[in-house]
């Protein structure tokens, strides 16, 4: 197994991983124990709304390419339960994006993130807590389209960076989870006869 960074950054690098990150539940396992720590299925499970025996074949996945590991165990009601965690405290994808052998494994990542965030969306217009106004809002969606020049795009990937640290920073905190998807392309003149 590949070990946590000195940075807490995790890279996943394998074909296999990605594979498994196809699947929204295996995400939301990962992003979830990612930012509360270790847990176990009966708690991963109360926080995601689904049955523990739901469950047991994506921790399994999980577990077999490593991108989450057994934390131990402890006693609840006399019987022991197993915790698991992330190898790091931020999991990265570490296949550069514009190698063509990635193109496959990104595109296959992109659809299942894009559905996975249209579910989180429509969970969150009924979750308990959901602040659509003011500066503590937490929802939101838009669709940006612009031409920025090479000093502003450095930018927007400094403030991308950023956000993604402050999420990751949050982690373990005693504050209702959101999630935030993010995806930045370059648009070609055929996709923009398309619109």
């Amino acid at each position: 197994m590949q070990s946590e960074h000195p940075d807490g950054v995790y890279w996943i690098t394998r074909r296999d991983q990605y594979d498994c990150l196809t699947s929204a539940r295996r995400m939301d396992i990962i992003d979830l124990l990612a930012n509360v720590g270790e847990k176990s299925v009966r708690e991963i499970a109360a926080l995601l709304g689904a049955k523990p025996s739901s469950l047991y074949h994506h921790i399994d996945l999980l577990l077999s390419v490593d991108l989450i590991e057994m934390a131990g165990t402890r006693a609840v009601n006399r019987r022991q339960e197993k915790l698991y965690k992330t190898p790091g405290a931020a999991l990265k994808y570490g296949i550069a994006l514009d190698d063509p052998k990635a193109f496959e494994i990104y595109g296959r990542i992109a659809s299942a993130q894009a559905r996975q965030s249209a579910r989180d969306f429509k969970r969150g217009l009924e979750a308990d807590g959901v602040v659509a106004h003011g500066p503590h809002k937490n929802i939101w969606i838009f669709r940006l389209v612009g031409a920025p020049d090479a000093a502003t795009m450095e930018k927007i990937n400094h403030h991308i960076e950023a956000i993604a640290k402050l999420f990751w920073n949050s982690a373990g905190e005693d504050n209702p989870l959101v999630v935030m998807s993010t995806m930045m392309v370059p648009v070609t003149s055929e996709q923009g006869k398309e619109s």
